[in-house]
């Protein structure tokens, strides 16, 4: 007589899910489609925030000065010389901030100012007193080159070249002139103390701008003289 065991459905239901895999619940597929997502839209929007950075560097504007007329060397600037531009920032360009303008206004342009440039600290300096057209030069003097009883500021003086200057020139064979034959006239600016090592007056004198480099020139050969006029001219 032959015996059988035959396995109970209980036991057959215990071994088939014992082997069969995990099957994740529709909640923990819910969370980790979350997460995903959430994920996916930080990703997304990190990207659009470093792309819009970018962006703004390569398009930020900032507002500067510019020059609206032309303003000769010397003049004083006023709010009809400037203008507003808005340009894109650039670490190469150092124009002067448009919230500066007060600051600009009643300046001096040390450089010729022309329509449409954009305005710097460079181009720019302090009212220096002069008027317009006017220059300032230093003559270095020494005692005979000018009168003995001195110089005050506000006298008129004539600037003449001294014999030598010619002579000097003709040595060179190319003419037998002067960097100033032209007597000129000048307004003593200020009158400096004298330098004990080598008895030397520097005389600021006031004359027209196109004397100015002729008369700086003469001024470096020492072979000049100043001669006082009358008041009053």
């Amino acid at each position: 007589m032959t015996s059988s065991v035959t396995a109970s459905p209980r036991s057959e239901d215990r071994v088939a899910a014992s082997s069969a895999p995990p099957i994740r619940s529709a909640a923990a597929r819910r969370r980790v489609s979350r997460r995903s997502l959430v994920l996916s839209v930080l990703v997304v929007l990190l990207g659009g925030l470093a792309a819009y950075s970018a962006g703004q560097m390569l398009t930020s504007h900032t507002d500067v000065l510019a020059v609206a007329r032309n303003v000769p060397v010397g003049e004083t600037i006023t709010a009809a010389d400037l203008s507003v531009a808005s340009v894109p920032a650039d670490p190469n360009l150092s124009p002067i901030p448009a919230a500066d303008q007060a600051e600009v206004i009643g300046m001096v342009a040390q450089v010729p100012l022309v329509p449409g440039q954009l305005l710097t600290r460079a181009q720019i300096g302090v009212d220096t007193g002069l008027p317009a057209g006017e220059v300032l030069v230093a003559l270095p003097l020494q005692e005979g080159q000018f009168p003995a009883s001195g110089l005050s500021p506000g006298q008129q003086v004539l600037v003449v070249a001294t014999p030598g200057t010619a002579a000097s020139v003709i040595q060179d064979g190319t003419s037998g002139e002067g960097p100033q034959d032209v007597p000129v006239e000048a307004t003593v600016a200020e009158v400096g103390p004298v330098n004990p090592s080598t008895q030397v007056t520097v005389i600021d004198v006031r004359l027209d701008q196109e004397d100015g480099p002729s008369m700086a020139a003469l001024a470096s050969t020492g072979r000049l003289a100043l001669i006082l006029l009358p008041a009053g001219g």
